[in-house]
């Protein structure tokens, strides 16, 4: 590695420092990455950003893994959801997530039984373009994995309408006691550098580029292993490992553009427009080759359970798992007053009732975080917001602006700006919650669009619309690729190639 560039943002909390990452709580290295079957889940028709879908199920129907139980309407953006259990569903009712989403569920009680659609099996000779390899990953439900929760379809197509030259792949896990996109590198890396590549050429970017911290050895050395095997089926595709170094927030896109392109993103600005590029979470890649390649909905995800006091495990859950379930497979709550974290320790959200919270398609970590009073001091004027502060604010200045009722001046210090990484709270020997004054300042100051993850509006749900939607019946939306363009697509300019079983042409 010497001699090689490592990139990094500027600031931030390193490695080693006060969190120690999760050196400081170390992961249990599973011999298998254990698999959780619930006794129910709870679906909710929003967890992605845009509206939520319409429930294609009622009360008392019969379902099967992989089965679509939620429909966009046809008017919206939007994605399908589907039940990674069999069983009957007991309900569909409104619920308000932790994060304030209001939205239609379905409940579904697991029969044990694990039955699954038929169609959920190796797709075998495949030949797909490059827009029906979108509209697969679109009917696949698949969704940014790293909190985004931008439907990845959209994003493929416009990163192709911007032609875009790099591919990224997030793989910088930076958040404390959190390794499941490390674990899903390590468990799937074919599946992960595969389904990479096929967005890739999808969207028509030229480089796939994927972004690891220095310190990853041994997720760094399943990536290049699988790059190597896939180098001879995408030779039109230059890949290599970009290498970072390892503090909070890393990964972030804003930091992301400023380490690997030397560029400083606006609020408004995107990768797409500014660098030629895009950047996708690893998770989300390793979903996006299971659609392709073995027909499989979004419907499972791996999520971390870990804690300053737990140690920690990463487990392979159904979509719609209650945290409950999650925490008694891998931890006993019961043994101490800690909270619990839907999300990370830093950034996440606490909750109070884990039997009617479900971790959903953007949930990656569920936080075990030991209870403390924290005493508060008025400010000391130490600086260590300033320093650690990703992007180049004196949260102190600003939270006192915020204080005094002076908006105005504190949006000229750079308040929008303010990306909720929770760093400057965490490091404050005050005991100040920072973060939550300017991030709720900076998250009023943007419009909130009717496709946004954080509007409440879009469709109305009723029962009606419930029982117009059930046309779908028992399908995973996937079993119409390829389609009737099949021969069309011989002699399509735009058709795309992928490798599938050793290489094979497909």
């Amino acid at each position: 590695m010497q001699g090689r560039k490592i990139h990094s943002f500027y600031k931030g909390i390193f490695s080693g420092d006060v969190l120690n990452f999760s050196k400081r709580s170390p992961f249990v290295r599973e011999i298998m990455l254990e698999r959780i079957n619930p006794s129910r889940v709870i679906l909710p028709m929003k967890m992605h950003y845009g509206v939520p879908a319409v429930p294609t199920v009622k009360e008392g129907d019969i379902v099967k893994a992989g089965q679509c139980i939620g429909l966009p309407d046809p008017k919206s953006f939007s994605s399908p959801v589907h039940t990674g259990i069999s069983g009957r569903v007991t309900a569909i009712k409104e619920i308000t997530l932790p994060n304030g989403i209001k939205t239609p569920a379905v409940f579904i009680n697991n029969d044990m039984k694990r039955t699954r659609l038929d169609s959920l099996k190796s797709r075998g000779d495949i030949k797909l373009s490059a827009v029906q390899t979108i509209a697969l990953i679109r009917d696949a439900g698949i969704c940014g994995m790293g909190g985004e929760g931008i439907p990845t379809y959209a994003k493929l197509t416009r990163a192709r309408n911007h032609a875009v030259d790099d591919f990224l792949v997030n793989c910088l896990q930076s958040e404390p006691y959190s390794t499941c996109d490390l674990m899903a590198i390590v468990e799937y890396p074919d599946y992960v550098v595969n389904g990479a590549c096929a967005c890739a050429r999808a969207c028509g970017a030229k480089n796939v580029k994927f972004l690891i911290s220095a310190g990853r050895r041994t997720e760094r050395a399943a990536l290049e292993n699988s790059i190597r095997n896939a180098k001879d089926s995408y030779k039109d595709l230059d890949i290599s490992i970009e290498l970072f170094r390892e503090r909070f927030p890393q990964g972030y896109y804003r930091l992301v553009a400023k380490a690997l392109y030397g560029k400083q993103l606006g609020i408004n600005d995107t990768l797409e427009q500014t660098c030629s590029a895009v950047m996708f979470n690893c998770s989300t890649m390793l979903s996006c080759w299971e659609a392709i390649s073995d027909n499989i909905p979004m419907m499972n995800r791996i999520i971390s359970v870990s804690g300053n006091e737990s140690g920690g495990h990463n487990l392979l859950v159904p979509i719609g798992t209650p945290v409950s379930e999650v925490l008694s497979s891998a931890y006993d709550a019961n043994k101490t007053e800690s909270r619990i974290i839907w999300g990370n320790c830093l950034t996440g959200i606490e909750i109070t009732d884990p039997e009617e919270v479900p971790v959903i398609k953007m949930t990656s970590v569920i936080s075990i975080v030991r209870k403390a009073e924290i005493p508060t001091t008025p400010c000391i004027h130490c600086g260590l917001c300033s320093e650690c502060c990703p992007m180049g604010l004196s949260p102190n200045t600003v939270y006192e602006m915020l204080v005094q009722g002076l908006v105005q001046k504190a949006a000229e210090e750079g308040a929008r700006d303010c990306i909720s990484c929770g760093s400057c709270s965490y490091v404050c020997p005050a005991g100040i919650n920072l973060a939550t004054s300017i991030a709720r300042f900076a998250n009023q100051g943007r419009v909130i669009e009717v496709n946004s993850l954080l509007d409440n509006g879009g469709l109305e749900f009723s029962e009606e619309a419930s029982l117009n939607a059930s046309q779908v019946g028992q399908a995973s939306l996937l079993e119409e690729f390829p389609d009737e363009e099949d021969e069309k697509n011989e002699t399509d300019p735009d058709s795309i190639i992928l490798p599938f079983d050793g290489g094979k042409t497909v």
